[in-house]
């Protein structure tokens, strides 16, 4: 598994606000990082998002989730430091 890099994760979030990928995916992916036995996650900023991603598909009823699409796009604003009109466009899950 390589490394994710912010832009790893700012690309999946935006699938999940597109609607391309499934906020279950998203949390299995980041979950798949932060419950590896070894980590190999040295960037401090990449690891606190990939915890909270990793916990993206929580519910906190039968029928809502515990964190809104919104909440989503505060997490870019918040770690890629800028409005999320300027993150860039993701192919293959990197940036152009």
């Amino acid at each position: 598994m390589e490394k994710p890099e912010l832009s790893d994760c700012i690309c999946k979030m935006k699938q999940v606000l597109k609607g391309d990928l499934a906020r279950e995916e998203l949390s299995d992916w980041a979950g798949g990082y932060v419950y590896a036995d070894d980590p190999e996650v040295e960037d401090e900023r990449v690891w606190n998002l990939l915890i909270l991603l990793s916990g993206f598909d929580l519910k906190d009823s039968p029928e809502t989730y515990l964190h809104d699409k919104e909440e989503l796009k505060d997490w870019i604003e918040e770690y890629w430091n800028g409005p999320i009109d300027e993150v860039r466009k993701c192919t293959n899950e990197r940036f152009d």
